[in-house]
């Protein structure tokens, strides 16, 4: 769950983005500026009914400043790869620590808070988006039960016209997540990516599939420009053809050496006879001597 939080605050920390979803999806509209996002406490402490004292994470806080840069709300994301059947009263406690937190600063107007959840998941939101569907109340006391609702986005079935309204990089998880939901390739993309770094980070987490990972190791980003999931993903696959072949001629090497090997020739004989490098056949030979006699071929490869 750490790795997850990670993972998502590290491309959701960004001004634009946050802001961009809290204007995509809840708002509808521009109302959040980037420029007057900042970075609020995620831990807070709580008193259960035994006296106890609890810490407390949420994924991501920012605080929102006016022109005068006087603190005016505060608004939270939560990423969720499961369906939370308690997430009302998760969502309740997080902002009653965030409130908690202005009281002990001792803030002379508190402030509201939002937050909002960003279902993850491949299957529409199942769980409880209010207080009151998680309780079972009699007809006689539910117009006195206090209620909390809650702000639930299944970003896997966010149509095309919302999608297309992102103006950030979150633009591409949605598309991602749509697209992998209907079976279509999730990388099959040429929307230039801001943080792609970040981006793949987020998917591997959320998919629990470590090749996006891998993805990130071939990111070459242009001097003065960007790049797109297409990209990233041709310059993987032709990575990974380059290391194939190359593993390829090894273990053609290497099936040589130990053929002769087997008829008792000698280190300087092979590498005459190959036409390779002395100290490369040399290794090999080292390597392959721990093998006999047998020589089992895939075996030398793996201890080259």
């Amino acid at each position: 769950m750490a790795e997850k939080d990670l993972s998502a605050k590290k491309l959701e920390d960004y001004n634009e983005v946050f802001a961009d979803i809290y204007n995509t999806l809840l708002f509808r509209k521009q109302v959040l500026l980037p420029e007057r996002l900042k970075s609020g406490p995620t831990e807070s402490v709580y008193k259960t009914d035994s006296k106890r004292f609890h810490s407390q994470g949420r994924d991501i806080l920012k605080r929102y400043h006016n022109q005068t840069n006087l603190m005016i709300s505060s608004f939270g994301i939560e990423n969720q790869a499961y369906h939370d059947k308690t997430m009302p009263i998760r969502v309740m406690r997080y902002d009653v620590g965030t409130y908690q937190q202005q009281i002990h600063d001792g803030e002379a107007q508190m402030m509201p808070v939002i937050t909002i959840v960003l279902n993850m998941t491949e299957n529409r939101w199942t769980a409880p988006k209010s207080l009151h569907e998680m309780l079972d109340i009699v007809p006689e006391l539910s117009e006195y039960v206090q209620d909390y609702k809650i702000f639930v986005f299944d970003i896997a079935f966010l149509d095309d016209e919302t999608i297309q309204s992102f103006t950030s990089d979150f633009g591409e998880i949605a598309r991602f997540f749509k697209s992998k939901r209907l079976g279509k390739d999730p990388m099959d993309s040429t929307t230039i990516l801001q943080h792609p770094q970040e981006i793949l980070e987020f998917i591997s987490i959320f998919t629990k599939d470590r090749r996006y990972l891998d993805y990130t190791k071939h990111l070459e980003k242009e001097e003065g420009g960007a790049v797109t999931m297409c990209e990233v993903l041709d310059a993987y696959i032709a990575r990974g053809i380059e290391q194939g072949i190359a593993q390829g001629e090894t273990r053609k090497l290497v099936s040589l050496v130990c053929r002769k090997l087997k008829k008792g020739k000698e280190e300087n004989v092979i590498a005459e006879e190959l036409e390779e490098e002395p100290k490369r056949i040399k290794h090999i030979c080292e390597i392959a001597e721990t093998f006999a006699p047998e020589y089992d071929v895939v075996a030398i490869c793996k201890a080259l």
